[in-house]
């Protein structure tokens, strides 16, 4: 019977990780590197809608609204097109661009489109971009933030300087720097997929992470002839505990053959 107790409180943790949100967080300015035509994104707009894409699809919050926060002139011409040519647009998606005056609105909960009806957030790189929002702005609302990540939501953020991030996680540190050239990981190249280094590289990059080992980098750069994590992210878990993940069905199938088969037992020992 305590195995079987066992069992059950393990499906409940997997189950509960479901509800985790992916996360991106870049150190490019992607948004003042790209650009559109012809109904396609090219470089930095083609990494964003490739991230947007990658993220929307593993958002369990049963959200589909893109918000694009604080984002301006060139910042939301960048966010918009990667939204408005991606598979999410065409699949049910919404976009929705929130002004930094109602940010504390749109955080508490209030309005017609706020943290609480929305999949993904996405923000701009900036200073580094005209019309952008640096990362200071985000601060009071990093908690937030957190916690719409762990219970499904989504997040793509650039290169805005990460104050919010080290004010979540003190531990982890984001250096300001300006090199060019990224490769992409193994991990990159199955997250963005028709996504090349060239297409990251038409800009220089900003910002790298370090301390953050638990989540996979996607894509890195050199500098100082040391390989620096310019794009991690993460796919269970909230950005403060990002170890969970969302069980695979072949996982989950697993699970549920050994539930099946410690209920067989406990039956045969009460025949």
């Amino acid at each position: 019977m305590n195995t079987l107790r066992f069992a059950l409180a393990a499906a409940c943790l997997s189950s509960s990780a479901a509800f985790a949100g992916p996360f991106i967080l870049a150190g490019t300015d992607a948004d003042d590197h790209g650009s559109a035509s012809g109904g396609v994104n090219n470089d930095g707009w083609f990494f964003m809608q490739r991230a947007l894409e990658n993220i929307g699809a593993g958002v369990t919050n049963s959200n589909q609204t893109v918000a694009v926060l604080g984002s301006t002139s060139s910042a939301a011409s960048a966010a918009n097109s990667a939204f408005d040519l991606s598979t999410l647009a065409s699949g049910g998606w919404s976009r929705s661009n929130i002004a930094t005056a109602s940010f504390a609105d749109f955080f508490a909960g209030v309005g017609s489109v706020n943290i609480n009806n929305v999949g993904i957030l996405i923000m701009d790189s900036g200073d580094n971009i005209g019309g952008g929002t640096s990362g200071s702005t985000y601060v009071p609302y990093a908690s937030t933030i957190n916690n719409f990540v762990g219970g499904g939501g989504g997040l793509f953020s650039q290169a805005n300087g990460y104050q919010w991030l080290t004010a979540l996680l003190p531990a982890v540190t984001v250096t300001v720097d300006q090199n060019s050239g990224l490769a992409l990981t193994p991990a990159g190249n199955a997250a963005f997929p028709g996504l090349t280094d060239s297409d990251l590289s038409a800009g220089p990059w900003h910002n790298w992470f370090n301390g953050f080992s638990p989540i996979p980098t996607l894509a890195t750069g050199t500098g100082n002839g040391e390989i620096r994590s310019v794009i991690i992210g993460g796919t269970g878990g909230s950005i403060t505990d990002p170890g969970g993940t969302v069980p695979e069905p072949a996982s989950l199938a697993l699970l549920g053959i050994g539930m099946a088969g410690l209920v067989a037992m406990r039956r045969r020992k009460t025949a």
